[in-house]
C-alpha cells in the first residue's frame, strides 16, 4: 500500500545549518510525534461551547470559554494560555490552508480532512 505524505505550514525558514559544499538531503520521518486528535478535540470543544453558549468569545478568549475546553477534553495537553496559544496557530494554520489551497483542498489523510473541515466551520 503506497504512504502518503502532508505537507505541514512551516512558520520561518532557518539555514543556520547549512555548510558551504555540503549535502541538503534529510532523513524523513515516518511517522511524527504530533498529536493530531488533541486537535480534533479542541475544535470539537469548540462548536460544544458555541452550541451551548451561542457565541465564542473571539480573539480574546474568556476564561470560562478556555476552563470549558478544559473541562470537555481529559488529559488535554495544553492548558491556560498555552491552550489560548494553540487555538490561535490552528487558526492561523487553517487560513494559511485556506489561502494557499482554496476551500476545497484535496487532503488524502482523512484526520487532516477532520482538522480542516472543524476549522471551516469555524473560521471559513
Amino acid at each position: 500500500m503506497p504512504e502518503f505524505y502532508e505537507l505541514k505550514p512551516i512558520s520561518k525558514f532557518t539555514f543556520s545549518n547549512l555548510i558551504q559544499g555540503e549535502t541538503s538531503e534529510i532523513k524523513l520521518k515516518k511517522e511524527d510525534n504530533y498529536d493530531y486528535y488533541q486537535d480534533v478535540a479542541i475544535l470539537k470543544s469548540i462548536y460544544h461551547y458555541f452550541f451551548n453558549h451561542g457565541v465564542i468569545p473571539y480573539p480574546n478568549y474568556s476564561e470560562n470559554f478556555i476552563n470549558y475546553i478544559e473541562a470537555s477534553i481529559p488529559n488535554l495537553k495544553f492548558r491556560g494560555l498555552a491552550l489560548k496559544a494553540k487555538i490561535i496557530l490552528l487558526e492561523k494554520r487553517f487560513l494559511t490552508i485556506l489561502k494557499i489551497a482554496g476551500y476545497d483542498p484535496n487532503i488524502i489523510n482523512p484526520i487532516h480532512r477532520e482538522i480542516f473541515d472543524l476549522s471551516m466551520g469555524l473560521w471559513g
